[in-house]
């Protein structure tokens, strides 16, 4: 017995389409945002990218350090 191929790939468009109208189509959000609310934002993405670098450093002085060895000896 054979799958029918059409029905996935239908359903696929459909999804692709639903998700460019969702993102395309504008609508009001009743809500309000408050000035914190933008500082936290701004906290966050700064204290990612600082972690960020010392995740970095710890890889880079770890390999280093595997380098250095053979060198030591």
């Amino acid at each position: 017995m054979k799958i029918d191929q059409g029905v996935p790939m239908i359903a696929s468009r459909i999804i692709r389409l639903s998700l460019i109208l969702l993102l395309a189509l504008p609508s009001l959000a009743h809500a309000y945002t408050d000035p914190g609310s933008g500082l936290l934002l701004w906290q966050l993405l700064g204290s990612f990218f600082v972690g960020l670098l010392f995740y970095f450093k710890h890889i880079i002085t770890y390999l280093k350090g595997l380098f250095n060895k053979d060198d030591q000896r």
